[in-house]
């Protein structure tokens, strides 16, 4: 006895060569002799590369401390020198603010006393004239302008302040002159009158400024002096704006209160400074580069120059910076660059400078001193290695040529194999009788040869089992076909198939086999206790190969000799994707399986197990053609009985609303109207209502409300609408329940009475006049019962099975005498089946027909059912 111990598949593979028509040798991924090439030259460029690399690194790592150290110092330079200028800078506008303040303190004495004075009568008269906007305005000719608000030209007190305003010019002139900074002095009085120094463009001032027609004094600027506890020489700064009086750029105006000697208000003084010319001169040498920034308060436009010296991002990461406090200095790393920031809070004024400078520029001074530095090493050391580069190419090309000779007798057997694998006539490879290697290898190919050769034949019947097999359709059909070119592929006398039945959890022999007869393989299982190789091939995906079959003692000698079996016997395992489907069993093969026929059985194997799930899907598709066309007559069906159900009501509906429109009918055809308007309306909507509900169940959205409920109750109420009709056609109704409050049961009293209401509307549509309808309810300690009997027509035997069915009913044609869509019974069944109740239905024809529910006893703790 010889047995293969199982082995797995992972060590099979397929390889697809084409043919070296002698070249392509110099190709790593087909060569060896390129790859021998290959290996060599890393072998002398890994050294020297290795060498470069650090050589290179290190290199590197000491200009790049050089460089860090050089912009470390450039930085530490262009820091002190911007601490510096922005030093300066501030001390320069507080000087400049503490001048302007002095200015508005002697201008507020000259003005408290030429306002709180009377005018003199010996003084001229100053000629006025209106401007578009009601204003009155200086003619020109004076040293100052005067502007009277629209508001205020009728008041004899602007008049006053207008002539009494005419004392300040000699002063407020002195006062002006040689300040460069401040451009302009001006007076408003609280009656409306402005007057600044020295005289401008009045009518554009008017026109572009934008005055209201009620200007006067305290302007907004000042109001912030009128809260109390202000000092008297308290001044306010109001935000930088455009000059529109005398066109001297970016402005601020400082503004202070005018008071009498008894403390009332006057009036208002005003400096305005033109702050750009403080900055328009700029200094020449390192800073001259700068940035400088006035930041207002939070909400105005901050001064920047140069003007789009800054990009939005940097002005507001600034204006951050000046928003939390922060004075001295900072670096603001941007998008391209490193700025550095001086931040001053300056004393007296509402604003932050700031003073921004590049450190691009002192990056490019070192990046410029370091490049002729480190330029003639770098040339140096690309010099070597293009030398070296060189060397490395005449080291390449002296073992191209080398190992090309050494490798020739590799490349002969590399192309004879290459002829192996596609098919084709092998080369001679002449006598080559080596020893070594090579010799061996070339021995190997020969035999490999023969080997091959009789695979592509054991291929080519695969080939022909796929292509024959799959045309087949039932599986009785594929079996058949398939165990016979098995049987002959493999040269075995015997071939069959063991299936696994989930049913039974077993392999099933399942005929037809090949050379074993019907009968040894009908009915026969094995199940997974059992010790067979078969079993243990499904339950490990292994292949088993026996040539002394009747030696082995996991193979029943009965089992054997039932199945006929003599010498072998082989099982391959059924494998596909969705899992294993049984095992290919083959035996008796002349002279014993060989070691080539573990693969090929396999092989077969494989496609049988495809064949077998695709004939498998094709007779699941023919029931599931099946079902679509049933499901496609019921759509059919139910279609036609709506088509009659709804028309007849709508029809009823139209013909009697037209005749109570058109043709006046009298009183009593007019109540028989109303009557079957009423009655086919209540048709129509029990008819919907059924749809919903069942709609409902089909989704899983109906529930049950189940409350404690007095059977007798609902059983009244469900039969008291169906008693008219069944009084209509003469039919005895017999009410059979528990008296009331004498049984009070836990259940969905709304769908019970459906349930109940739905068999009587049955009964009664199908018992003829004359007939008798029984129902009766009892309460047992099992739950509750319910009867519903008539002596109708009955059911026909073939219909029974499927009364319960949805869109169903016995006489659907368009013919049919009974009213309904097919859903009454289907509901019923759904509702009874919420409560984990049951009906059922007995009938005979002629004889009536009998409907039983049985709701079990629904504890008080149990939740409302759901579907």
């Amino acid at each position: 006895m010889s047995v293969e111990e199982p082995r797995g598949r992972a060590g099979r593979t397929t390889a697809e060569s084409p043919v070296l028509a002698g070249g392509g040798w110099w190709r790593p991924g087909r060569s060896l002799t390129a790859r021998l090439v290959w290996l060599l030259l890393p072998l002398a460029l890994i050294p020297i590369s290795v060498y470069w690399l650090l050589a290179d690194r290190e290199t590197a790592r000491s200009e790049k401390e050089i460089v860090t150290l050089l912009l470390e110092e450039a930085t530490q330079h262009e820091r002190t020198l911007l601490k510096s200028a922005a030093d300066a800078r501030a001390q320069e506008l507080e000087a400049r603010a503490e001048r302007i303040r002095q200015i508005l303190a002697e201008a507020a004495a000259v003005a408290a006393g030429a306002l709180s004075a009377p005018p003199s009568g010996d003084a001229p008269g100053e000629p006025l004239q209106t401007f578009p906007g009601g204003f009155l305005g200086s003619r020109g000719g004076r040293p100052s302008s005067i502007i009277v608000m629209p508001a205020f030209t009728a008041s004899p007190a602007a008049l006053r302040s207008v002539a009494s305003s005419r004392a300040v010019e000699g002063p407020f002139l002195a006062l002006l002159a040689g300040e460069s900074g401040v451009v302009s002095l001006f007076v408003t009085t609280t009656t409306g009158v402005l007057r600044a120094f020295p005289a401008g463009d009045v009518p554009r001032f008017v026109r572009e400024a934008g005055l209201p027609a009620d200007f006067h004094a305290p302007t907004r600027h000042a109001t912030p002096l009128l809260s109390p506890g202000t000092r008297p020489d308290a001044v306010a700064w109001s935000s930088l704006y455009t000059d529109l009086y005398r066109g001297e750029g970016m402005l601020t105006t400082a503004v202070c209160l005018v008071r009498g000697r008894d403390g009332h208000l006057l009036g208002e003084v005003g400096a305005d400074w033109a702050i750009e010319r403080l900055f328009e001169s700029r200094e020449e040498g390192p800073a001259s580069d700068h940035v400088e920034i006035l930041l207002p308060p939070a909400g105005e436009t901050p001064f920047v120059q140069p003007a789009g010296g800054l990009s939005n991002n940097e002005l507001a990461t600034v204006a951050g910076l000046a928003g939390r406090g922060g004075e001295g200095e900072f670096e603001v790393p941007d998008e391209t660059e490193t700025r550095l920031v001086a931040l001053r809070r300056l004393r007296g004024l509402p604003w932050v400078y700031a003073r921004l400078a590049s450190l691009a520029s002192a990056r490019a001074q070192v990046d410029a001193e370091t490049r002729g530095v480190f330029g003639a090493d770098r040339r140096t050391r690309n010099r070597l290695r293009l030398l070296y580069i060189g060397v490395v190419m005449l080291f390449a090309g002296a073992a191209v040529i080398v190992v090309a000779r050494a490798m020739a007798p590799v490349r002969r057997a590399a192309r004879f194999a290459d002829a192996i694998a596609a098919g084709q006539e092998a080369p001679d490879l002449g006598p080559m009788q080596r020893h070594d290697e090579v010799g061996r290898l070339v021995s190997a190919l020969r035999a490999l040869e023969g080997r091959v050769r009789r695979r592509i034949s054991t291929m080519e019947r695969a080939h022909q089992l796929s292509g024959t097999a799959s045309v087949m359709t039932s599986p009785e059909e594929t079996q058949a076909r398939l165990t016979r070119l098995v049987a002959d592929g493999i040269g075995a006398s015997k071939c069959w198939l063991a299936l696994w039945e989930p049913e039974t959890r077993s392999l099933a022999l399942t005929p037809p086999g090949f050379g074993v007869a019907e009968t040894a393989l009908r009915g026969r299982r094995l199940g997974l206790s059992d010790r067979s190789l078969a079993v243990a091939s499904y339950q490990t995906g292994e292949t088993y190969v026996l040539n002394d079959a009747l030696g082995e003692p996991r193979l029943s000698l009965l089992f054997l000799d039932e199945l006929g079996v003599t010498s072998n016997v082989a099982f391959a395992p059924l494998r596909t994707d969705a899992g294993t489907l049984g095992v290919l069993c083959a035996a008796d093969k002349p002279g014993g399986f060989g070691p080539d026929d573990r693969a090929v059985l396999e092989s077969f194997a494989d496609q049988a197990a495809l064949l077998l799930r695709n004939a498998r899907l094709y007779e699941e598709l023919q029931r599931s053609y099946e079902r679509l066309r049933d499901a496609q007559r019921k759509r059919d069906q139910f279609l036609q009985n709506v088509n009659h159900e709804l028309r007849t009501p709508l029809t009823a509906i139209l013909g009697w609303s037209e005749i109570l429109a058109e043709d006046r009918p009298d009183p009593e055809t007019s109540a028989t109207a109303m009557a079957q308007i009423r009655r086919s309306a209540q048709f129509l909507l029990v008819l919907i209502s059924d749809l919903l509900d069942l709609s409902r169940y089909e989704e899983g959205k109906a529930r049950l409300e189940v409350v404690e409920t007095d059977l007798a109750a609902v059983v009244d109420e469900a039969v008291e609408p169906v008693s008219v009709m069944a009084e209509g056609k003469g039919i005895l109704l017999a009410v059979d329940a528990p008296k009331p409050g004498t049984a009070v049961v836990r259940l969905d009293p709304v769908r019970m009475r459906q349930i109940i209401w739905n068999l009587l509307h049955n009964a009664v549509k199908f018992t003829p006049r004359g007939g008798r309808i029984d129902v009766s309810a009892r309460v047992s300690a099992e739950g509750v019962d319910f009867v519903v009997k008539d002596n109708g027509a009955g059911i026909d035997p073939k219909d029974l099975p499927h009364v319960f069915d949805r869109y169903r009913q016995g006489d659907a044609n368009s013919e049919r005498t009974s009213r309904g869509m097919g859903i009454g019974l289907s509901l019923v069944k759904a509702f009874v089946e919420l409560h984990g109740g049951s009906v059922t239905a007995e009938s005979q024809l002629g004889r009536g027909t009998t409907f039983r529910v049985h709701v079990p006893k629904l504890e008080a703790s149990a939740p409302p059912a759901s579907v």
